[in-house]
């Protein structure tokens, strides 16, 4: 018994080496987060670990709300407006036809020129441009250079993954633009201004990781399919059909044109039964830039066609539109490199 019990234990000595390779210990998220902030690209080895219900939609009787409202709106010109609104804010043109059919005359006429206000507002991103002779404090210097590499981040890259919650065209992308110029112009004391650098900073690298943890764990998806492969599959058709409508689209700024035929055919790289890369990286993108196809206005009055045109052009011919288009190229490119190093 004795010799037995030696020999197992030579033999699991011998063997745990094997043992470890079998089952070698899995990345930790910090890891892979590092990797990706590193390096962006759409690998996704952990598909389906956690279920987080991050899908967020209009719901029925919100659509049936909105509607009853709409046809209710005896104003033309607000009703036209609110079909252009639900593309950038649904619950903002909700509450647009609602006002509609309370308000009287004159407020009417202030709804009217709020609500053309609220689309420009929503589509534009406010600038965001370090004046480094406004800043006074030197030890600021190189937290400001910091907080400006976060914001491109932000805007540029964390911005095109999945963001279901997100309602508002350029939403979180806003709030950290004009909560960033707050902090840099407004008069108070430098420790409190340091004071709210460092919170912003924090926050923005937390939302960014929260963000891409989604992307990362969750199997949610607009589709609701319940395999990798499907929701590639529905992505890319989406993707390539978007895609396919902009280079014909005259709006479409032409410089950008290239860069959109180079991402294309990188996405038509990535083939659909491959496990490890989750193009729903992208949705944030063809989500944002995608409201306003030619196909669905058309049968949009002839001053909504205009509209919709003049968002377009503002859109597409957007340094914020470019250097997003940029990004989404450079994760694709990075992730077909990968399939080739896996």
């Amino acid at each position: 018994m004795k010799r037995f019990n030696k020999f197992l234990i030579l033999l699991l000595v011998v063997t745990f080496p094997l043992l470890a390779e079998w089952f070698p210990k899995s990345k930790s998220f910090d890891e892979v987060w590092s990797a990706f902030d590193s390096n962006q690209n759409l690998i996704s080895q952990a598909y389906g670990i956690q279920t987080r219900d991050i899908i967020k939609t209009e719901t029925i009787q919100e659509e049936e709300d909105f509607l009853y409202y709409w046809k209710l709106c005896s104003q033309s010109e607000i009703k036209d407006l609110t079909e252009i609104l639900r593309y950038i804010s649904f619950y903002d043109a909700i509450l647009t036809v609602k006002h509609c059919t309370e308000f009287n005359k004159e407020e009417l006429s202030i709804l009217e020129k709020q609500t053309k206000k609220k689309i420009f507002d929503l589509i534009v991103l406010p600038k965001l441009e370090i004046l480094e002779s406004e800043i006074t404090n030197p030890d600021l210097y190189p937290l400001v250079a910091e907080l400006q590499k976060e914001w491109e981040k932000t805007v540029y890259v964390f911005s095109n993954l999945y963001k279901a919650q997100e309602v508002l065209l350029l939403g979180k992308e806003k709030e950290y633009t004009l909560a960033i110029n707050r902090v840099l112009y407004s008069e108070m004391p430098e420790t409190r201004r340091k004071t709210l650098i460092l919170r912003l900073l924090q926050d923005m690298k937390q939302q960014n990781k929260s963000s891409y943890q989604l992307f990362y764990f969750s199997k949610q998806n607009p589709w609701a399919v319940s395999s990798l492969k499907e929701e590639n599959s529905e992505s890319k058709k989406i993707f390539l059909s978007l895609i396919e409508e902009w280079q014909l689209d005259s709006d479409f700024a032409q410089e950008n044109k290239p860069l959109l035929k180079e991402f294309q055919v990188c996405l038509e790289e990535i083939p659909m039964n491959q496990e490890k890369i989750r193009l729903l990286g992208f949705f944030g993108f063809f989500k944002d830039y995608g409201r306003f196809t030619t196909k669905d206005q058309v049968n949009f009055s002839q001053s909504n066609q205009t509209r919709v045109r003049f968002i377009r052009q503002t859109l597409f011919r957007s340094h914020h539109f470019q250097k997003r288009l940029e990004n989404v190229l450079t994760s694709c490119k990075n992730s077909v490199q990968s399939l080739k190093d896996l």
